[in-house]
């Protein structure tokens, strides 16, 4: 990106620049018990890139996870917080919400309805909370913003690109360490369903399963490290739960999206249904949060001839090398078995054959390895205290636990038939280690 097309772009910069400010103890620790109310949470790997910004402070590091879930922005949030370290948050625009107002809107209407006198002087928007701590947002689609002074500014497809990368070599340039989501998934919705046309949708994944890393973040970031001169390091991020907080909800928000319902409501749903998971009382899942080895992107190839088509070719590598990172990285939760346990349509099954599917399963996790690099897979959440994987019966126990509950009626028992009511949310958790299971026979 030549210089005068920075300088351009930086009139746009307050349409989704961040703002960083250092939070109380108080709001640190209601984020803390909120997650500790929720999740049971194991972090690997964080220590490392602490040291390597310690080491070489004029770096920059970029986190690249997947995204099964809005509450990956917040958790990350928190880890990085209580860590001091300064890590900005890339957004979609669907978060930045300027017309909803936390005190006013949210908290009433999802925790308390007590919240609407107690908090009646304070106002802060969401996309004002966002933006104070730390956030940057990310426009997914052509849109018209309204200024202050009642103007209008147009946002195209080519104005998103440019200010996207624009915005990435200011934070390289500034050495700052930053998350962005690169993954996507490939959708069928609405009219595109019916024209029998695929829709890529990225960012958060609605079915539990990303089908790839999009290039394009990593071809921003190896562009900004060419021009600004700095060393950038690409962290690959897994963040897997043992229950995504929406599980329920996504096939809600795509019949909300498919029957015309105003943006405004699907945002305060969505997010709301968030808040409320965090707030209430129920079972506590697992949470596994996995940083890989920082790697360097090694630009020294890229500064003569062809310099375009060079970036490209390393972006996509990129991608792809991250991409399998990710997937390697990922746990293997008992309500993984299960769900892989049922065929494809999640048909009716006897105990006998559910249970002896269940031990074909466990046999062939036992020596399984995975990736170019043979890695093998993370057992730790079906592993006993004797290091042998939990018996099938243990494996279905924990599994009903979070999905066969008065609240959860995702599957069940009847008589000696296992039974998949919500065949959505079983689909979920079997993708999120489908890749494991492709070359089982």
């Amino acid at each position: 990106m030549k210089k005068q097309q920075i300088e351009k772009m930086e009139s746009l910069f307050h349409l989704i620049q961040h703002e960083w400010q250092e939070i109380s103890p108080l709001e640190l620790a209601i984020y803390q018990l909120a997650r500790g109310n929720t999740f049971n949470t194991r972090v690997i790997g964080l220590e490392g890139i602490k040291r390597l910004k310690e080491v070489n402070p004029d770096c920059t590091v970029t986190f690249k996870p997947n995204h099964l879930s809005e509450a990956d922005f917040i958790l990350l949030s928190i880890l990085f917080r209580e860590n001091d370290m300064k890590v900005l948050v890339e957004g979609g625009a669907n978060l930045f919400i300027d017309d909803i107002d936390i005190f006013k809107d949210l908290l009433p209407q999802f925790v308390m309805k007590q919240f609407k006198g107690f908090v009646k002087e304070h106002r802060m928007s969401i996309g004002r909370y966002l933006t104070t701590r730390g956030a940057f947002k990310v426009f997914r689609e052509p849109l018209s913003i309204t200024q202050p002074d009642g103007s209008e500014i147009a946002i195209g497809r080519k104005e998103i690109i440019s200010l996207s990368r624009a915005y990435r070599y200011r934070l390289v340039e500034e050495k700052e360490m930053y998350v962005t989501f690169p993954g996507y998934s490939s959708l069928k919705l609405g009219l595109l369903e019916l024209l029998k046309k695929d829709s890529t949708k990225t960012g958060r994944s609605y079915t539990g399963r990303t089908d790839g890393f999009h290039h394009l973040p990593f071809q921003m970031d190896i562009e900004a490290a060419l021009r600004a001169e700095v060393e950038v390091y690409v962290v690959d991020v897994n963040i897997a739960y043992e229950r995504v907080l929406e599980d329920e909800h996504f096939g809600e928000l795509t019949r909300l999206y498919e029957s015309g319902e105003s943006k405004r409501d699907i945002y305060l749903k969505d997010l709301g249904n968030i808040v409320k998971e965090f707030y209430c009382d129920k079972q506590k899942s697992n949470l596994s949060i996995k940083f890989g080895t920082p790697r360097k992107i090694d630009t020294s190839d890229l500064k003569d001839g062809f310099v375009s088509r060079k970036v490209k070719s390393a972006a996509y590598k990129h991608a792809e090398e991250s991409y399998e990172n990710m997937l390697a990285m990922q746990p293997i939760f008992p309500a993984n078995i299960y769900f892989n346990a049922f065929n494809q349509d999640f048909s009716i099954t006897p105990a006998r054959v559910m249970k002896e599917k269940i031990d074909d399963i466990r046999d062939y996790l036992r020596t399984l390895t995975w990736g170019k690099s043979g890695r093998r897979v993370d057992l730790h959440y079906i592993t006993a205290y004797n290091q042998h994987i939990i018996s099938a019966d243990e494996i279905i126990n924990r599994t009903f636990q979070i999905f066969s509950r008065p609240n959860r009626h995702i599957t069940a028992m009847d008589e000696d038939m296992f039974v998949v009511y919500n065949k959505e949310v079983a689909q979920q958790y079997k993708n999120h280690t489908a890749h494991f299971f492709e070359n089982m026979k």
